[in-house]
């Protein structure tokens, strides 16, 4: 994927498609592990760290998202 100051290249090849669902997959992943061990703590600081981390992973997962928007406008992505 060529990256161009702000904007990245409309025309990515197949395996940089590849590659950036496969992110969006463990971007996905990782939010909702964070998420459910900060559920389950009991500890205030580490839960609230826990939670920033799950929302870093979630604004990640929109970023992917619109990068894949861009590339793959016909297609939907979770």
């Amino acid at each position: 994927m060529a990256y161009y100051g702000n904007n990245y290249s409309q025309k990515l090849t197949q395996k940089e498609k590849m590659y950036l669902e496969d992110a969006l997959q463990m971007e996905n992943l990782a939010f909702a592990k964070y998420s459910a061990y900060a559920d389950q703590c009991q500890d205030n600081e580490l839960k609230n760290l826990l939670f920033s981390i799950s929302m870093n992973k979630s604004h990640h997962a929109d970023r992917l998202k619109q990068l894949m928007g861009r590339s793959f406008s016909s297609q939907q992505y979770q």
